[in-house]
Order: C-alpha cells, then structure tokens, then sequence
C-alpha cells in the first residue's frame, strides 16, 4: 500500500473566496469528524482482549492516525487562526 498520491498540475478554475471558504470549512468539519471516529475506535480497541502487543499496536496505530488527522486540519486552517466567515 502506497500513502502517496501523486498530484498532478492542474488549471485552478475562478472561484469565488467565499466558495473557497465554504469548500475549506466542510473539509474542516469532515476532518474534525473523522479525527472523533478515530479516537471513538481507540477507545474501542483498548477495550479489546486478547494479546496485548496486538492491542497496543493497534492502538498507537489509530493514535498516529488521529495526530495525522490534527495535523491536516492545523495545515488547512493555518495553525487554527483560519475562519472561514
């Protein structure tokens, strides 16, 4: 499994700032969501019985996730100080 995806030069099409802000809240919002699914399924998985190697490998898996997650927000948010309205 590859985490890269290439991105290939495209012509950005005119669109209005607040179209842009509209389309960088929901992304927003949609990665907020996910970053609570995630620590939601953390929680399940330290629940879980069973080798606990397993369990905490899972578990730190899902926690980088969610950082990973945090990250992409603070990166389009710019460090949280974005407000889209």
């Amino acid at each position: 499994m590859s985490n890269i995806i290439p991105l290939a030069p495209r012509l950005k099409q005119a669109r209005s700032t607040a179209t842009e802000a509209e389309e960088r809240a929901t992304l927003a919002a949609d990665l907020i969501d996910l970053i609570e699914r995630v620590r939601e399924m953390t929680e399940h998985v330290a629940a879980l019985t069973g080798p606990s190697l397993q369990i905490q490998q899972t578990a730190q898996q899902l926690l980088d996730a969610g950082t990973s997650l945090e990250r992409a927000v603070e990166s389009l948010t710019e460090n949280g100080e974005w407000v889209p309205f």
